[in-house]
């Protein structure tokens, strides 16, 4: 008779199911009075919750009305994860779990359901319901909880998992399912509740594919160098970041335009060579990388109508052998819709928005530029001629042309740009550009200084950025006052990276070989400039 309870059990839960399957034979909303606006609540578990050694296959929880589930695959969380999930139904009243894993020995479960569970009429959510039992003679009640924010930037994401491993081989966020996990909110904070006492490794994962496993190079990943161990409700805090690809690829090869080929990689390409094995053209070539140096934008001049072939490779291994067809003259033509295929010049000022007297003027290209005759241009202050005290290309590839001009404040202005100034390398030539502007009155801007105080010596790089994140001033220093001047009003940020492989970029880390990303450090709140004000700021970076 050991069977016994048992048998009683599966009687009694059996009964259950079918008072509230007969009961649940019509559902009717009710009518009259005021509107539900209370979530349903859970009046009995079977088996208990919190029960201890247990063993059931089969759980009932009873609500108090009707209910609904819905994004269980988002929303429903295990921890520890199991190999083959449960299946989860709505029966009337009830919610119905049967567990398909076989469970480990002496461990605490718990079923989060997040915010799946809603009652049937007016759709009113139970928010983080959690149903726990216990394998063993107790239930873990440690807890950690703390925060996962992105290395470079600071920002939160939503489900960052959160994980914590009961094995410290370096293989683990690769090949195994973590022992317990939990996920983040909005603001970055997790909780991870029912843990046992011990010593864990601890990582953060964007789980792209949501296998809880580390195995996309897409995946952003956080550990703690240290082991944790958790003898007490413990707080950890962890900082996301996207590896480097360890191989080199080509990821994608494109005509952009007519003699403009893209070529992307999977990381930055330091020693790229093209071989040409057909129609390379020898005409007017510019080799432009992005500033990340993981994109090569590929220009030359020549006509060619057969197919390409190129092979791509870096440092004397071949990546890619690819094959393009070319965008010719006739099919531009046809592509471009009635739009001529021309010179395209773009200016930073405008006669709709006041000009910054103390910015150079700056001309972007669509194209780079083989032929400049600057001594074209005119820009003038009623009848008066303004020369430029300087003018430059911004590196060899001829795309951003900037001059130097002697300009007052709260005054007005004619630039004017002949037809044929620049040419670029396809021979194209720029059209009139006339553009009257006026600049900023002086009393406009606000100023800045600041000064930094910084315990750690390692070099430093200095940003500031305004509302849109762009960067408005960079330094690389090891100065302690900083004086930002001629500052539009708004709202700017400050940042510290600590370059300590001193190449003047962030670097990111790598799991592997156990390096974090190159700190990054935010002043706590944003800076508000105000138009015709001097601030102060003594920042204590640590």
């Amino acid at each position: 008779m050991k069977n016994f309870p048992n048998i009683i059990f599966k009687l009694f839960y059996c009964f259950i199911v079918s008072l509230f399957f007969f009961s649940c034979a019509q559902i009717v909303n009710p009518s009259g009075g005021p509107k539900d606006t209370r979530p349903p609540r859970a009046v009995k578990y079977i088996p208990d919750s919190a029960a201890k050694n247990f063993s059931a296959k089969n759980i009932a929880i009873v609500f108090n009305e009707y209910i609904q589930v819905g994004d269980l695959q988002k929303q429903l969380l295990i921890s520890p994860p199991m190999n083959i999930q449960p299946d989860v139904k709505a029966k009337g009243k009830m919610l119905l779990i049967e567990v398909k894993d076989t469970l480990k020995k002496n461990t605490t479960y718990t079923f989060n359901f997040g915010n799946s569970i809603r009652d049937f009429t007016e759709g009113n959510m139970l928010e983080d319901f959690q149903y726990v039992f216990s394998t063993g003679n107790y239930i873990d009640s440690l807890k950690l909880s703390g925060t996962v924010k992105n290395a470079f930037d600071g920002k939160t994401d939503k489900g960052i998992l959160v994980m914590l491993y009961d094995s410290y081989d370096d293989s683990v966020p690769y090949k195994k399912l973590p022992s317990y996990f939990g996920k983040t909110n909005a603001d970055g904070s997790y909780k991870i509740n029912n843990i046992r006492a011990g010593t864990y490794k601890a990582f953060a994962l964007k789980d792209i594919n949501s296998n809880y496993l580390y195995d996309s190079p897409e995946e952003l990943i956080g550990f703690s160098d240290t082991l944790i161990k958790i003898s007490g409700n413990t707080s950890l805090n962890l900082i996301l970041f996207k590896e480097e690809p360890v191989k080199q690829k080509l990821k994608k090869a494109t005509f952009a335009e007519r003699g403009h080929i893209v070529f992307s990689f999977s990381k930055r390409a330091d020693s790229l060579q093209l071989k040409f094995l057909s129609n390379e053209s020898k005409e007017n070539v510019v080799y432009e990388f992005s500033k990340e140096k993981d994109t090569l934008h590929y220009w030359f001049a020549g006509d060619i109508k057969d197919t390409l072939k190129i092979i791509v490779s870096e440092k004397g291994k071949n990546l890619d052998t690819v094959r393009l067809r070319p965008i010719t003259p006739e099919i531009t033509k046809i592509s471009a819709r009635g739009n001529k295929w021309m010179l395209i010049p773009f200016l930073n000022v405008s006669k709709d928005k006041p000009f910054d007297y103390k910015k150079d003027v700056i001309i972007k290209f669509n194209h780079p530029i083989k032929e400049a005759k600057p001594d074209l241009i005119n820009l003038s202050a009623g009848d008066k001629k303004i020369n430029y005290t300087n003018e430059k290309f911004s590196d060899e590839v001829k795309r951003n042309f900037f001059f130097s001009f002697p300009l007052n404040q709260d005054s007005s202005y004619k630039l004017f740009i002949p037809p044929a100034t620049f040419t670029d390398i396809f021979g194209l030539k720029n059209d009139t550009i006339k553009i009257n502007f006026k600049t900023q009155e002086e009393k406009y801007y606000g100023t800045l200084k600041l000064t930094l105080k910084i315990k750690n010596q390692t070099k430093y790089i200095l940003q500031l950025m305004n509302e849109k994140g762009e960067i408005v001033d960079y330094a690389n220093s090891d100065k302690e006052v900083f004086m930002y001047t001629f500052l539009p009003p708004g709202s700017y940020k400050i940042r510290i990276i600590y370059d300590k492989n001193g190449d003047d970029n962030w670097t990111t880390g790598n799991y592997l070989q156990k390096r974090k990303p190159e700190t990054v450090i935010y002043y706590s709140n944003p800076i508000t400039i105000r138009s015709n004000w001097d601030l102060e700021l003594e920042w204590k970076a640590e």
